[in-house]
């Protein structure tokens, strides 16, 4: 399980909601100046989408390391009982 890659379940749990805000991006490159207003909606849209997921990403991958982590200190618990329970033999 540990080195396994996580795969985005977008139908995991409701994403709506969460307040994620996208970090603020500096002045328009220049060659945005060179986009029609549309275009410029358009680059906008795919920003935020790409930093929308990216976050969401960051979010389950930050999720994914804290439950291996629970695993790990329960199977620790689970040894520490198992040896206490043979050694009572």
């Amino acid at each position: 399980m540990m080195g396994s890659p996580v795969t985005p379940l977008r139908n995991e749990r409701a994403i709506a909601g969460r307040g994620i805000t996208a970090a603020p991006r500096g002045p328009a490159s220049s060659s945005d100046g060179d986009l029609s207003a549309e275009q410029q909606q358009q680059l906008a849209a795919q920003r935020q989408a790409f930093d929308y997921e990216a976050a969401e990403r960051a979010e389950i991958v930050r999720e994914h390391e804290v439950l291996q982590a629970l695993l790990m200190a329960h199977l620790k618990n689970e040894d520490e009982i198992t040896k206490k329970w043979i050694s009572l033999i």
